[in-house]
């Protein structure tokens, strides 16, 4: 594991913004969560079930839907959170993410969050809200342009 590398990521990604240098090297000791993928390898599979999120640290995704036809819905680059309802709402993935190029994700699931001080487990939940929102409000404003 490349701590120094992990820490360097960190510090440009949005996500972990609010936490200082001591919270995201604490982050570094569960070392199963950081995990790196070759391109062409998924790194989520549409309709299983895993109550986890990943933070994409390095590298680019494709985000596909294989029914009714296999279709790209979008691609994701560092920064972005994928995963995020199956945490809370525990059903299976809608979707499947798949590496485009080297990539490099944090998995947050409910087995670190329980070994989380509650410090962090706020700026964690903070962000996931922060991302619902602005998610939604995205989907207003598209919808909105449908209705005038």
């Amino acid at each position: 594991m490349n701590k120094d590398k992990y820490l360097k990521l960190m510090a440009d990604i949005p996500f972990f913004k609010e936490m200082d240098q001591a919270e995201r090297e604490d982050l570094l000791t569960f070392e199963n969560h950081w995990m790196e993928f070759k391109p062409k390898e998924k790194i989520l599979n549409e309709e299983e079930v895993d109550y986890g999120f990943f933070v994409l640290l390095e590298g680019q995704v494709s985000v596909m839907r294989s029914k009714p036809a296999e279709v790209s819905l979008a691609q994701l680059v560092a920064g972005a959170i994928f995963g995020e309802i199956t945490m809370k709402a525990k059903r299976p993935r809608s979707s499947s993410i798949e590496a485009d190029e080297e990539v490099t994700v944090f998995k947050v699931d409910g087995q670190l969050i329980d070994k989380l001080n509650p410090k962090m487990v706020i700026k964690i939940k903070d962000q996931i809200i922060d991302l619902v929102i602005t998610r939604l409000d995205e989907v207003n404003n598209r919808l909105s342009s449908f209705i005038r």
